[in-house]
């Protein structure tokens, strides 16, 4: 019986096989939502130069910014299933779900997800003459501190804001917080002493914490960067298992992409992570090689999105 379960849905399977098999039919577009140069346009380019060199396809690269990464996901939330344009997906996207109001697509609707590039854990650090030399220390002077501190970040309602706004409630501390257009200010206020701390990721602070222009206080990854293995982990230093607010960089279809081209798209990213000159250099960017695949991704956007809709109606963070 089963045998023959097998057999009759067979034929309901080879469209889609076929259609992988004979992927891509002409170039394909990979859809960056922010400018060329940081996290997702790099991640982006790796993704087509690791899928061009699989399938001998073209593979194009698009910066299509906007309205914090919206316009670019409107884009290709519309465009046909054909597996023909995917979008580069910043973690971002699960806050702007409740953060905009009226956005045109529903991230969980209009897109299969499809492969986690990378993870990007944001740390927290202090200027180096700050009186503090761990998050324990860092939260007790927070609490101490009259007025609170203040805190930078890439903008309102981005991950790092709202990342260093849960763990200031959670501890009970109060913090001031002065957004900036990008992360590269918001660090760069830090060195100054112009500002106390941020919860950035941890790309464009590598560098100043090498140099030791930046004190390091803990990493939101379960684990240690490899890189900066002398970082820890902020759920350790804190006792807080749950506490991850780590960003991530993964690729997303049009709703309705036939699921064998998601699966080799995810199958092939999967294969390239794993070889270690590029596990290398994803790694000296500060971010860390995923590779999980449509079964894991689906459920993981949606915990997201429900874990900062209720982060934004907290703090009341609004677009604009």
């Amino acid at each position: 019986m089963i045998a023959r379960r097998s057999l009759l849905a067979a034929p309901a399977l080879l469209p889609g096989l076929a259609a992988a098999q004979s992927w891509p039919n002409g170039p394909v577009r990979l859809v960056v939502p922010f400018a060329p140069g940081g996290a997702a346009d790099t991640l982006g380019r790796f993704s087509a130069a690791a899928l061009g060199a699989a399938t001998g396809g073209s593979f194009l690269v698009e910066n299509r910014t906007g309205a914090g990464g919206n316009v670019g996901l409107e884009q290709v939330a519309r465009s046909a299933p054909d597996g023909q344009t995917f979008a580069v997906v910043a973690a971002a996207a699960t806050i702007n779900q409740t953060l905009h109001r009226n956005l045109p697509f529903d991230l969980l609707r209009d897109f299969a997800p499809t492969v986690v590039i990378a993870m990007v854990p944001n740390v927290l650090s202090v200027h180096p003459s700050t009186p503090v030399r761990n998050a324990k220390e860092f939260l007790d002077w927070a609490m101490a501190k009259a007025g609170g501190i203040s805190f930078g970040s890439a903008g309102i309602g981005t991950h790092p804001h709202l990342s260093m706004e849960v763990l200031l409630r959670r501890a009970g501390a109060q913090g001031t917080h002065v957004p900036f257009r990008g992360s590269a200010p918001a660090v760069t206020e830090l060195i100054a002493g112009r500002i106390d701390a941020v919860l950035e990721n941890l790309p464009p602070q590598s560098a100043f914490i090498r140099e030791g222009r930046l004190r390091a206080l803990g990493i939101s990854s379960r684990e240690p960067h490899p890189d900066f293995p002398d970082i820890p982990p902020l759920s350790r230093e804190l006792g807080w298992p749950d506490f991850e607010p780590t960003a991530w960089q993964a690729l997303m279809a049009p709703a309705g992409t036939q699921p064998a081209i998601v699966e080799r798209v995810a199958a092939i990213i999967a294969t390239a992570l794993r070889e270690e000159a590029n596990a290398a250099r994803i790694r000296s960017l500060g971010a860390i090689p995923s590779g999980m695949g449509p079964a894991e991704f689906r459920p993981f956007v949606a915990a997201e999105v429900a874990r900062w809709a209720e982060v934004v109606r907290a703090t009341g963070a609004t677009a604009g």
